[in-house]
């Protein structure tokens, strides 16, 4: 009965269907057997680029504190108040550079952020977002850690100008929290830096 079903469908109708299942055959091996093309704007590489740039430049500037902190705590057990004066009035300079540093990252990842939904493929695009993410909280946990070394130089100030003198349990716990952000920035950033390394693979 199928077989004499077949035989009344009009000819033209049996190279139709035979020609679609060709085009359906076609369109599933390229769909599921070629990878799909990436594409990421221009936009986002290049702030991708300067992102990078930027979180090198507060991961220096960072560890240059904590450098200066130990010098600072080994001049003032030296009891040198002029050359740890000094340093504290270095840093303060330098820590109006590293709130500057954040501000341009900001803006490099907004520029990040509004391309992700023209990323493709889907999970390339994920994966930017999470890195995007990691980065966004490097500047919130940047923003604390200058907040707590603020505090910390106004007290060194203070200590060292002879207008204070019992300081030194405020110093060793702002000084614990100021570490404790560092060591956080330091992992973002890394894991901002792994992330986009997955994404070149997507």
């Amino acid at each position: 009965m199928i077989k004499d079903f077949y035989h009344r469908i009009p000819r033209r109708i049996k190279i139709f269907i035979i020609f679609a299942l060709i085009v359906l055959a076609v369109y599933f091996s390229v769909y599921f057997l070629t990878p799909t093309v990436k594409n990421t704007p221009s936009e986002f590489l290049e702030a991708r680029q300067e992102s990078s740039l930027i979180a090198k430049n507060i991961i220096f500037i960072s560890n240059r504190t904590s450098d200066n902190l130990n010098r600072i705590a080994a001049l003032d057990q030296e009891r040198k108040y002029g050359e740890a004066l000094d340093l504290v009035t270095e840093e303060i300079k330098q820590n109006r550079q590293a709130r500057d540093e954040a501000i341009k990252l900001a803006g490099q990842l907004e520029i990040m952020a509004k391309n992700i939904s023209a990323i493709l493929p889907a999970s390339a695009g994920q994966m930017a977002l999470q890195a995007v993410s990691s980065e966004t909280a490097l500047i919130s946990r940047l923003i604390t850690y200058n907040d707590y070394l603020v505090q910390l130089l106004e007290i060194l100030q203070q200590k060292f100008s002879g207008f204070s003198k019992n300081t030194n349990g405020k110093i060793a716990e702002l000084l614990a929290k100021i570490n404790g952000e560092a060591k956080a920035i330091n992992e973002l950033d890394n894991s901002f830096n792994q992330l986009m390394g997955e994404f070149d693979k997507k």
